[in-house]
């Protein structure tokens, strides 16, 4: 997985581009860089779970 922050994108080989909006970059950043599931190889698929609920979520879809 690798986040570019330039666009507010974030790409998961499992689920695709996933898009955050700006008010939401802080909770992406925590989410992605102080998680055992996005920081250990093998439990990228739940950081992939997790990122994709917070892209969801009503906090991160409001503009």
């Amino acid at each position: 997985m690798k986040l570019l922050t330039k666009s507010d994108q974030l790409f998961c080989s499992s689920t695709g581009p996933l898009y955050f909006s700006p008010k939401c970059r802080k909770h992406v950043y925590r989410l992605y860089h102080n998680t055992r599931d996005c920081t250990i190889p093998a439990y990228y698929k739940r950081c992939a779970r997790l990122l994709t609920r917070l892209a969801g979520s009503p906090r991160c879809l409001e503009s």
